[in-house]
């Protein structure tokens, strides 16, 4: 048994999570996000509070979003009680993978937890380029080359994704404080 530490960073304080109530488009789907370090939890919550504020400014609101940190802990054993599919690098197979959820609202695969790299808002305008047929038809080889040597594979930090509430909730939350 390894008790695996994950992280989520966001704007919305929660007691309970709801894999629904996760955004479509995202490189694996709708569901809850995780990540193995902190800091790219903190980054992502620093980011969209920054969002979030702007938007509020834009509406003529005093911006007073905060952001969250929550920590959780996972038991490793429960890997083997679920449908879990692992992306190790960035590859043809999860260019497929992560295209195919961000093209659509509706999840399209029935994996209780993927883990892999994260397709992050460094990535952004590579993906909306590869997305957009920039590279050719998303389905070539030679474009989804192209994409994977513009994506700096080597710097894209992992996620680990939660799809279903059976697996979410063998998460065990430990903590929870606000970014600065």
């Amino acid at each position: 048994m390894a008790i695996i530490k994950l992280y989520h960073g966001t704007i919305y304080d929660f007691d309970v999570i709801d894999v629904n109530r996760g955004k479509p488009w995202k490189d694996f789907g709708c569901g809850f996000y995780a990540s193995r370090t902190e800091l790219q939890a903190r980054r992502l919550a620093i980011r969209n509070r920054s969002f979030e504020n702007a938007l509020l400014v834009e509406n003529g609101v005093k911006p007073d979003a905060q952001a969250w940190v929550y920590t959780f802990e996972f038991d490793d054993d429960n890997l083997a009680k679920l449908n879990v599919k692992e992306f190790t690098e960035p590859n043809e197979e999860w260019v497929r993978f992560v295209v195919k959820n961000r093209s659509s609202r509706k999840r399209r695969h029935d994996y209780d937890i993927v883990i892999g790299p994260t397709a992050n808002d460094d990535t952004n305008v590579v993906v909306q380029a590869f997305m957009n047929r920039i590279y050719g038809d998303t389905n070539s080889d030679k474009a989804i080359q192209t994409f994977l040597d513009n994506i700096l594979p080597e710097r894209l930090p992992y996620q680990v994704f939660f799809g279903t509430q059976r697996a979410a909730d063998l998460l065990r939350r430990v903590g929870r404080r606000t970014v600065r």
